[in-house]
């Protein structure tokens, strides 16, 4: 899923060390485009999350002009697969 800015150039969710959706603004862009807390980010921007520390996926999040990551959605009950 591809991520849009706000216009304060925020991309509306936090992410914490393991690279799970901690939160999400509701009704945001994230919300929108489909983002909800417990998604576990694979990817962003084609860079395997795994690979990442917390502080380069955040670098990423933050400075990439556009935003894709690949996301696995959280159980129905909403914690992380």
């Amino acid at each position: 899923m591809t991520l849009r800015r706000n216009s304060l150039g925020q991309l509306g969710f936090h992410v914490n060390f393991e690279g799970i959706v901690a939160d999400v603004e509701p009704f945001g862009f994230a919300w929108k485009a489909g983002l909800r807390q417990g998604s576990r980010l694979v990817e962003i921007c084609k860079v395997v999350v795994a690979t990442l520390t917390h502080e380069q996926m955040i670098d990423l999040l933050r400075t990439s002009v556009s935003v894709r990551v690949v996301v696995i959605q959280p159980h129905e009950d909403g914690t992380p697969r």
